[in-house]
């Protein structure tokens, strides 16, 4: 059997959440994961980095990404893009250059998997995020899900297009009703990293 392929998609939260929750499902039953995440650094610290502690012969992670990609800061201080977002700011030190590296070593990283063959479930964390910024293109994302052979596929991040819906066999598109981030609140930890 092909591997199945999900998307998690749109403008609400819970996007790698719902990977998450796949992804936790796969390691309870014995399965193997790859998990790559396109934004997110290993400069952060967020909950999920800690399922390699936990699942060790189970699943790898890479944090591939250098952080926010910020096309359109509201201000650039020092070399550093900001955006205001409600009630705080979001910052991107990287160049152009350096995040579309990191995007394209991403992309290789789940090449690698796929050519090894030693896992049954691969999460893009943000991939199609990283289409829309022009980070890689969909084409190669594509040509991913084309050779996964029997392995499932998770691809995350907002604004899906029809193209990349086609070629899943689950769309789900969260859509955003309300938001702590609306009134100001930050993220909090365990609920949102």
């Amino acid at each position: 059997m092909k591997g199945l392929v999900y998307i998690f998609t749109g403008e609400g939260k819970g996007k790698t959440s719902a990977a998450l929750g796949v992804t936790l499902r796969m390691l309870l039953y014995g399965k193997k994961v790859a998990w790559i995440s396109w934004y997110k650094s290993s400069r952060w610290r967020m909950s999920e980095m800690a399922l390699e502690k936990v699942f060790p012969r189970q699943i790898k992670m890479y944090w591939a990404g250098e952080g926010f990609f910020i096309e359109m800061p509201s201000e650039i201080v020092g070399g550093v893009k900001r955006a205001n977002i409600k009630g705080g700011k979001v910052i991107d030190d990287r160049t152009r250059a350096e995040h579309v590296s990191a995007a394209e070593n991403a992309l290789e990283k789940a090449r690698d998997f796929l050519k090894n063959n030693e896992i049954e479930l691969l999460v893009l964390d943000e991939v199609v995020q990283a289409v829309n910024d022009k980070l890689i293109s969909e084409d190669e994302i594509i040509d991913i899900i084309k050779k996964r052979g029997q392995v499932h596929v998770i691809l995350t991040g907002r604004g899906a297009d029809s193209r990349l819906s086609a070629s899943a066999d689950l769309v789900t598109e969260m859509k955003k009703i309300k938001h702590p981030y609306d009134v100001g609140h930050l993220a909090v930890k365990g609920l949102d990293y």
